[in-house]
């Protein structure tokens, strides 16, 4: 559902998403949204192990499913009327709230994202899908000491597959309460677990920037911008980084694909112009 900047993906209508990548200071998508990157609603408290799906159930799924597909069709209110109708087959059924409550948050209207959050977790306080999307929705309306420990709660929930979305976004939010840190101790933890993932490199390479830390950096950016996640904001990250740590065969070699993959990108145009110091594409 999603980074979420942009931010972590929380399952958001694609016409309100950033790029693939999510990134702290620059638009670089969940990513974050993260993605944000990822959210979805989830399914982890659906029908419950070992017990048979009723018709109520399956129908309830079945509203679930076509609400996810209007809602990443960028149809929120055609999405927002299915979820009603899941809510109808089965009012138990925590997903659906969870759904519902991004809707709302997709649409500005936090009172109601809120009440379907509470809904959700009032009928399994464990779910971590649930804590996770809370806390990125408690982190977008800069709640953040709240939006932290819905982190650290569906963290703690054994069994959870999706540590490594959570690290994100925590590490994000982070970084958006000043604590750079803690924002780069979060997403190692999220990049030990899943290396592969470009949002968490490009993270971890944007706060070790604003940490001054840039050979450390380098190592993170560099992973990115060497395959097909890069994007016109990663090589420009990647530019910046190098030049402060003197790498300017690295430098060149960036500004020279960010010119001739997105020559219309506010970055190429900068590279070209030479203005490394322009504020507005600074990360901070």
């Amino acid at each position: 559902m999603n980074a979420p900047v942009t931010r972590f993906r929380a399952a958001r209508p694609r016409k309100a998403r950033a790029a693939a990548v999510l990134s702290l200071g620059l638009a670089l998508g969940l990513l974050g949204g993260c993605a944000a990157p990822g959210g979805g609603s989830g399914n982890y408290a659906g029908t419950a192990p070992g017990a048979k799906a009723t018709q109520a159930d399956k129908s309830a799924r079945i509203r679930l499913e076509l609400a996810e597909g209007y809602y990443q069709r960028g149809q929120p209110e055609v999405a927002l009327g299915e979820v009603t109708q899941a809510l109808q087959e089965d009012p138990g059924y925590v997903p659906a709230y969870t759904m519902q409550a991004l809707i709302h948050m997709s649409l500005g209207e936090n009172d109601q994202a809120e009440a379907s959050f509470s809904k959700a977790l009032s009928l399994a306080p464990d779910n971590p899908d649930t804590l996770h999307n809370y806390g990125w929705f408690l982190c977008s309306v800069k709640r953040y000491p709240e939006s932290f420990k819905m982190f650290r709660k569906a963290l703690a929930v054994p069994g959870y597959r999706n540590a490594q979305r959570t690290d994100l976004a925590y590490g994000v939010c982070q970084y958006r309460a000043g604590d750079l840190p803690g924002a780069e101790k979060t997403l190692r933890e999220g990049f030990a677990l899943n290396p592969a993932n470009p949002a968490l490199a490009t993270n971890l390479a944007m706060v070790q920037y604003l940490r001054h830390e840039y050979s450390k950096a380098m190592f993170y950016i560099r992973r990115v911008n060497s395959g097909s996640a890069a994007t016109a904001q990663t090589l420009w990250l990647g530019v910046l980084i190098a030049r402060k740590s003197g790498d300017m065969v690295s430098a060149n070699q960036w500004s020279q694909q960010l010119v001739q993959k997105f020559p219309d990108s506010a970055e190429a145009i900068a590279a070209q112009q030479g203005r490394y110091d322009d504020s507005a594409l600074l990360p901070h």
